[in-house]
């Protein structure tokens, strides 16, 4: 929607009536998907202080805008949701979905000054460590028991590498997928679907704005083929379409 380059963001930026159309219409779009695959019951993790996709807090200024400034980050927090938390908790109470909304403590993915100035979530990295694991039904000491070692975030860490590729791949729960991971790259994963609508299309070009996004920003876009559905076959066609196919290497 904004890009790669762009200021640091506060939730009043992003709570405007074109982006919560934009994230509506893309969750619709998951809504119709999820229900295809008979999936009505999930989790959902959301990113803390985010001020899209932010849960328990956000980060808030009414006054940010114009020239750009620091952001205050001891007392621009805010209790609440981000604005794509609040349009999705909207979207998936109107399909009846039963799901739970968490989202990561900021010693997970910020370095340690971006997280003082909040009140809801563990101060420390391996306390947050541990609620993740809580949550999500993880042993904490077996976790530590196979030589890792929580460290914390001292840089905020971009590799500038995305890996795109279907959803089935990551469902085969190999040691690929953790390579990859292990190597720096985020990663794009297509939903599964057969079926093609205004709304999964809908779905399907956000995904491409966002790999054009990655690109324009000197992102290194790679494409994993895999046994994906219709809608990864129809994205890599779209892709062709939009003159990105061939600078994407495929691996």
């Amino acid at each position: 929607y904004i890009g790669l380059r762009r200021w640091w963001f506060v939730k009043e930026q992003y709570d405007n009536a074109l982006y919560r159309d934009y994230c509506r219409e893309m969750l619709i779009g998951f809504s119709e998907i999820l229900l295809e695959n008979g999936v009505r019951r999930f989790e959902v993790i959301g990113l803390g202080l985010s001020p899209s996709c932010g849960y328990r807090e956000t980060q808030s200024d009414e006054t940010w805008g114009g020239r750009p400034r620091s952001v205050d980050v001891t007392r621009n927090v805010k209790q609440g949701s981000g604005v794509w938390i609040e349009v999705l908790e909207e979207v998936f109470k109107s399909y009846g979905f039963a799901f739970n909304i968490y989202d990561l403590p900021p010693p997970l993915i910020y370095p340690e000054e971006r997280s003082v100035g909040t009140s809801s979530y563990p101060k420390t990295y391996e306390e947050s460590l541990k609620e993740l694991c809580e949550r999500l039904g993880y042993n904490y000491e077996r976790l530590l028991a196979k030589s890792y070692h929580p460290i914390g975030f001292d840089v905020d860490r971009r590799s500038k590498k995305i890996l795109l590729a279907p959803l089935e791949f990551a469902s085969k729960f190999d040691e690929t997928l953790d390579r990859y991971v292990e190597d720096g790259f985020g990663l794009i994963l297509v939903p599964r679907s057969n079926v093609m609508t205004h709304e999964r299309r809908a779905l399907l070009d956000a995904i491409v704005r966002q790999v054009e996004n990655h690109i324009k920003a000197g992102y290194r876009v790679f494409i994993h083929e895999d046994d994906g559905s219709r809608l990864f076959r129809e994205l890599l066609k779209l892709l062709g379409e939009r003159g990105l196919l061939e600078s994407i290497p495929h691996i």
